[in-house]
């Protein structure tokens, strides 16, 4: 038994390994330009080895955007169960889901990129049942539409309102991942005005 949970422990980091060294070779070099032999030399394995645990580099993908996806909806519904948990109004539940988006990205830029950036879904697609991105805009409806029955927002196309916060979130946190801005102020302040001020614009 020790030496099947031994062997078990083994495999699992040995794929832990591979999926590490891809998400890095994915960034950094690009899909198109990364082969399974570049995964495997990044982890001084053996091409065979990585076959073992992946088919091809689809298939790394696929692993890589399933893990992203997970985290990133576990994020958000995390900080909605917090804020309901509170006692928080629709509005501000609203606004704590939109801050959970940005420290989600700032927390795990890898991730972030995988799902929001280099778009590796159009290599190997995820479907909608796992696609985190997809059911965090749900979220982000779903939120809209309570903030609108409960008349802090206005009676509008939340589909439209939601591409429309979307935007603004995913704009702030690739702003906040590659740029140096010129603040005065911690990024906590710019993150917490800017989805004040968005809100505001929508509200009646």
């Amino acid at each position: 038994m020790k030496h099947i949970k031994r062997r078990e422990r083994e495999s699992n980091e040995i794929r832990r390994k591979i999926i590490e060294a891809a998400r890095s070779l994915f960034l950094n070099q690009g899909y198109a330009e990364v082969s399974m032999r570049k995964i495997a030399d990044q982890i001084e394995y053996s091409p065979t080895t990585i076959y073992h645990y992946f088919a091809n580099k689809e298939a790394v993908v696929r692993e890589l955007l399933m893990e992203g996806n997970a985290l990133f909806l576990q994020a958000l519904q995390q900080r909605l169960e917090e804020a309901e948990a509170a006692g928080l109004n629709a509005m501000d539940r609203l606004k704590t889901v939109s801050d959970a988006y940005v420290r989600f990205g700032m927390a795990n830029p890898e991730y972030y990129n995988i799902l929001f950036i280099s778009d590796l879904e159009s290599v190997s697609p995820v479907s909608l049942i796992d696609s985190g991105r997809f059911k965090g805009f749900e979220l982000l409806e779903a939120g809209l539409q309570a903030a609108m029955k409960e008349g802090s927002i206005i009676q509008e196309d939340e589909r439209l309102i939601a591409r429309s916060v979307w935007s603004m979130l995913h704009g702030l946190t690739s702003l906040l991942l590659n740029f140096e801005l010129p603040v005065t102020r911690s990024n906590d302040e710019l993150i917490s005005f800017t989805i004040d001020t968005f809100f505001r614009g929508l509200s009646r």
